[in-house]
């Protein structure tokens, strides 16, 4: 029994902190709940965000889905902590 309330104390010190947003880190300008998806942009995402202002890799973005592919209006430069959401 104490060994079973030690263990539940351990998992709930541990998961909690983890579901925190970073401080600082509030703008980030949507969510999934409003559609928005966070990504780092990898080198293969380079041909079609190459129009984006500010794009290159490495660099989160927020954005939404056009079918199977970004939607270029929805395309957004953003804290690098947005994406370790």
């Amino acid at each position: 029994m104490k060994t079973s309330i030690l263990i539940i104390s351990c998992l709930a010190i541990l998961i909690f902190p983890a579901c925190e947003k970073e401080e600082g880190c509030e703008d980030c300008g949507g969510s999934i709940l409003d559609g928005y998806l966070f990504n780092e942009v990898a080198t293969e995402d380079l041909t079609a965000l190459g129009t984006i202002e500010d794009i290159e890799v490495g660099v989160c973005i927020r954005y939404k889905l056009d079918g199977s592919g970004f939607n270029l209006e929805s395309v957004k430069v953003v804290d690098d902590c947005c994406c370790d959401q």
